[in-house]
């Protein structure tokens, strides 16, 4: 009984990471970071531009795949709302990745520092990546999303001259966090999860080579 209350409490403490932590929220967190970094290209943004911004992202990444995905589970396109098999991923990340190519349309007609076009387009890649992946193994979703966010504050801290080594300290540990409480689900295997963080993490390298050329 002693060892049981604490697993127990491990399990419901990795749910409400998974849930807070999960993927569709990382796009939202993402731009709230950015929005946030002392960098004067966003110090200058007017209000009327980051609110755009924040209702593009809320509205494409966020707000409209969890009413689709919600819209399959009712027509039993999809099993979960957590997609637990691999088999009910294809459509909800097609869906997804539609969404977000929008997002990234509406937000190309205001003037925005590349790079979070660039953190967008790999967004892109990335669940791209995890749909061809899901096609044959279950790759991890939620460090894919915690990946990409990981990759895009290291991309800034590299390309702007700005200091976040807290901001990025706090976001690896957010992705030990998140990677740790899949596997107390037994929702993934460790290959899983560190397949999921390299497919969020590596486009965004892949980005800062093509930038620094």
């Amino acid at each position: 009984m002693q060892l049981l209350l604490p697993l127990q409490t491990m399990r419901a403490a990795a749910n409400f990471f998974s849930w807070v932590l999960q993927p569709l929220l990382m796009p939202l967190y993402g731009t709230a970071i950015f929005l946030t970094l002392p960098f004067y290209a966003f110090r200058l943004m007017p209000d009327a531009v980051k609110w755009y911004v924040i209702i593009c992202n809320s509205l494409f990444t966020f707000l409209l795949p969890v009413i689709m995905i919600l819209l399959m589970l009712k027509l039993g396109i999809v099993k979960t709302v957590e997609l637990e098999n691999r088999e009910d991923r294809r459509y909800p990340l097609l869906v997804t990745v539609i969404f977000h190519a929008a997002n990234y349309y509406f937000l190309s007609r205001v003037p925005l520092p590349s790079l979070y076009y660039l953190f967008l387009l790999s967004g892109i890649f990335s669940l791209l990546l995890t749909l061809i992946v899901s096609k044959y193994w279950k790759i991890s979703m939620h460090m894919t999303g915690i990946g990409g966010l990981c990759g895009s504050l290291l991309l800034c801290a590299i390309v702007w001259p700005i200091d976040v080594r807290w901001m990025l300290a706090g976001l690896f540990l957010a992705a030990g966090i998140v990677g740790s409480s899949r596997l107390i689900l037994n929702a993934h295997t460790p290959a899983q999860v560190g397949a999921g963080f390299g497919a969020g993490l590596l486009p965004q390298l892949a980005i800062l080579l093509i930038y620094l050329r």
